[in-house]
């Protein structure tokens, strides 16, 4: 069981078989390609509240990534056309219930793409990448 949901998220992504050989990491990212990070976002955590206190809520977060970069097209299509690819690899794992494992009293709901993947900065040789997700939630009171 996982101790807090950013870990819980962690091992989630960890099974994604896309990830090349970069390594993953939490609110941090390297200057170096490949490298991949997981960073929460700001939100209202709860969506719904029950008359017992459970709650239903949503963790936002951000799944970037540093690539190689330069003026070749196809290195940035290839850059770009990853994200689509983890954005089906994210639906698939909705769709089949392999969900993030998570603290006691929290179970996932599901996690859900809230932005297409995107250039978020670049420099000579290597650009962030990122894609917004959503993980919705049970939480017992």
């Amino acid at each position: 069981m996982a101790k807090s949901i950013i870990e819980g998220l962690e091992k989630y992504f960890l099974q994604c078989d896309m990830l090349k050989d970069g390594c993953l990491r939490v609110d941090f990212m390297g200057e170096k390609p490949v490298e991949y990070s997981i960073e929460v976002l700001p939100c209202d955590p709860v969506i719904k509240k029950y008359v017992n206190g459970d709650t239903i809520r949503q963790y936002l977060f951000a799944f970037g990534s540093r690539e190689y970069y330069s003026q070749e097209r196809l290195q940035n299509i290839e850059n770009s056309a990853f994200y689509e690819r983890f954005s089906d690899w994210v639906e698939e794992q909705n769709k089949s219930g392999n969900l993030p494992e998570l603290p006691e009293g929290k179970e996932a709901q599901g996690i859900y793409v809230v932005s297409s993947g995107y250039l978020f900065g670049e420099s000579k040789t290597s650009a962030r990448y990122q894609i917004q997700l959503r993980l919705e939630y049970y939480k017992e009171a």
